[in-house]
C-alpha cells in the first residue's frame, strides 16, 4: 500500500511539475509574441523620428553637455546591447564600435536597423528560464522579461528627447504610432 501511495504521489508531482512547465512556457511564448510586436513598432517609430532630422543637423544639441541628436540614438543602441549581451552571455555587437560622429545619416539609419534586428534575434532566442530569471537592474530585482521592457523604456526616453530636438529645429515630428 505504501508503495502504491508513493508511486501515486510521484506521478502526481510529475504531472503538476509538467503542468507548471507548460504554463511557464506558454507565458514566455506570449511574452515573445508581445515583445516582438512592440519591438517592431519601436523600430518603425524610432526610424521615423531619426529620419526627420536633416543630415546637417544630426550633431545638433541644445546645450553643450547634452547628447547630440545623433548620439541620442547611438546611446540607445550601445546601452541596450551592452545590458542585454552581458546579462544573457552573448557578444555585444557594439562593444568596440567607434566613429559615430563621422557616420552619415544613411549609415546610422542602417545601424539602427541592424540594432533592432540584433535585439529581436537575441530576445527571440532566450529560453524560458532566462526570461523568468531574477536579476538586479538599477537597484531592483526584475525578470528577464522586465529587463527587455526596461531597455525599451530607455530607448523611448531618448527618442522622446529627440522629438524635442526636432521641434527646436522647427520640424513638426510625425505623430505617435501607438502599439
Amino acid at each position: 500500500m505504501k508503495r502504491k501511495q508513493a508511486i501515486q504521489t510521484l506521478v502526481s508531482g510529475l504531472l503538476a511539475s509538467s503542468a507548471l512547465t507548460a504554463q511557464a512556457s506558454a507565458k514566455e511564448e506570449a511574452f515573445q509574441k508581445e515583445f516582438s510586436q512592440a519591438w517592431k513598432r519601436s523600430r518603425e517609430y524610432t526610424l521615423t523620428i531619426f529620419n526627420q532630422m536633416p543630415e546637417e543637423h544630426l550633431n545638433f544639441k541644445p546645450m553643450p553637455e547634452m547628447f547630440s541628436f545623433r548620439m541620442q540614438f547611438v546611446h540607445g543602441m550601445i546601452y541596450t546591447t551592452a545590458q542585454l549581451a552581458n546579462r544573457v552571455g552573448v557578444k555585444d555587437p557594439y562593444e568596440t564600435a567607434q566613429g559615430w560622429n563621422q557616420r552619415s545619416k544613411a549609415e546610422v539609419a542602417a545601424e539602427l536597423n541592424r540594432f533592432y534586428d540584433w535585439v529581436q534575434q537575441t530576445v527571440s532566442a532566450l529560453k524560458p528560464e532566462q526570461l523568468s530569471k531574477m536579476q538586479e537592474f538599477v537597484g531592483e530585482a526584475i525578470t528577464g522579461r522586465q529587463l527587455c521592457y526596461a531597455l525599451e523604456n530607455h530607448i523611448i526616453h531618448h527618442r522622446g528627447q529627440s522629438i524635442v530636438y526636432l521641434r527646436l529645429k522647427g520640424i513638426t515630428p510625425e505623430g505617435y504610432f501607438g502599439w
